[in-house]
């Protein structure tokens, strides 16, 4: 029986690239948009955490070297994001954000205001030369010849899956084919547990009561059952998670 209802609320355009995913068999296709959705739920915790652990380790350490109100005084005169040209979205993020948090101004506030690509765009070339490239000291644990380009590279990909999850596009799918697939998103989940523990934490713990994100990949590859007999979507398996950050896409 067709859930009218359904069809309407989320709406036909929207609906339609799970319809195709699953060959138009509507039950495995509304199955497969909730799946997603508790999917999506899941990473969106993961991601929010690692977001608020990446700031304030951005924040610790340029309170040490520069003092408390080191990101107001950027935007100052002669301040480091005043002085370079190359950095104006950054200056202008944050004198915008003071200005619209008025009485209720706090540098805290401040902070937590700021957007994932804010703090992503702190490993562009750019903005990390203008505040002294020193930033990558707060990925104690990272390999070797790591460099800002790279967890530049690595933090892009995740506010990417972060922006996908926070405009209800879905995560359940390879972008090249637009076949059902886990693989995309266990990437993402394995780059974020790396990067997790670049930053000097024990993601287990850190993670721990939150992370629901295996257990809800395991009920995408088990959901929808391929079938010789039916034009059932396959799931294709999770790969194995990459040895290497530098090697997530």
């Amino acid at each position: 029986m067709i859930n009218n209802q359904f069809y309407t609320a989320i709406s036909t355009p929207r609906f339609n690239r799970y319809l195709v995913a699953c060959n138009y068999h509507q039950r495995r296709a509304e199955m497969l948009y909730r799946i997603n959705l508790r999917l999506s739920q899941k990473m969106y915790s993961v991601i929010g955490l690692f977001e608020i652990i990446l700031r304030n380790s951005i924040d610790r350490h340029f309170t040490s070297i520069k003092g408390p109100p080191w990101l107001e005084e950027a935007v100052l005169p002669n301040g480091y994001l005043d002085m370079s040209a190359d950095c104006e979205h950054a200056f202008h993020s944050v004198q915008e954000t003071i200005y619209k948090l008025g009485l209720s101004y706090t540098h805290d506030s401040l902070i937590a205001t700021l957007t994932f690509g804010f703090w992503t765009h702190q490993f562009s070339k750019m903005e990390y030369a203008a505040a002294g490239s020193t930033l990558l000291q707060i990925f104690p644990n990272r390999p070797p010849g790591t460099h800002q380009k790279d967890i530049f590279k690595n933090l892009v990909r995740i506010n990417d899956t972060r922006n996908r999850i926070a405009h209800y596009e879905p995560i359940c799918f390879e972008k090249s084919t637009g076949r059902i697939s886990s693989t995309p998103i266990q990437k993402r989940y394995a780059l974020i547990i790396e990067m997790l523990h670049w930053l000097g934490c024990n993601p287990k713990k850190i993670l721990y009561g939150i992370d629901g994100v295996q257990r809800a990949i395991h009920e995408l590859n088990n959901a929808i059952s391929p079938s010789p007999s039916t034009h059932s979507p396959t799931i294709l398996p999770s790969q194995p998670a990459p040895l290497s950050a530098h090697n997530a896409h």
